[in-house]
């Protein structure tokens, strides 16, 4: 009896995993600039906002457009604030692409044979809420859903685990 119910656990555990392997759907792209292989997971909504997550072997890039007018113009004191899931714990994060009033808002992060500390907090908590500032301290403030968390977590995972294949 011991053996079957191991056996049933191992199936159950097996089939968990192979079902996480298919969502996992990266677009292998061509980086413009330097001509190296890319992935992305091509741009989701999130309340409006939306986001994609690009990689190359260099580095990782949360590119997110906020659609907001009164709080569009981003620079290099913007800040990303994600709340994760009992509202405690808190991640903060910097702009790391240009000025600009067209709500593009920029988190890149090392890419390599280690997964960057945020990545990993990223796809292992659910991100409950995400603020933005703008460069004047307006805010744009997004609420996920459940769906939209559980798709944060998967991309990010994704990504932290393909982007360790892409050609160094």
């Amino acid at each position: 009896m011991k053996i079957l119910s191991a056996s049933i656990t191992l199936c159950l555990l097996a089939f968990s995993h192979a079902i996480n392997a298919q969502d996992c759907k990266l677009q292998k792209t061509t980086d413009d600039f330097s001509g190296q292989p890319k992935l992305t997971t091509g741009f989701v909504d999130l309340q409006g906002v939306k986001l994609s997550i690009d990689a190359t072997s260099k580095e990782v890039d949360y590119f997110f457009v906020i659609n907001n007018p009164m709080a569009n113009c981003i620079g290099d004191r913007s800040e990303a604030t994600f709340v994760f899931e009992g509202g405690k714990q808190k991640l903060e994060l910097k702009n790391t692409g240009g000025d600009n009033c067209n709500g593009f808002f920029h988190i890149t992060m090392r890419s390599g044979q280690y997964t960057p500390t945020a990545m990993n907090r990223l796809s292992t908590k659910k991100v409950i809420s995400i603020t933005f500032s703008d460069r004047n301290g307006k805010l744009t403030a997004i609420s996920l859903t459940p769906q939209q968390q559980d798709l944060l977590m998967q991309l990010t995972a994704c990504m932290a685990k393909e982007a360790k294949t892409l050609p160094r």
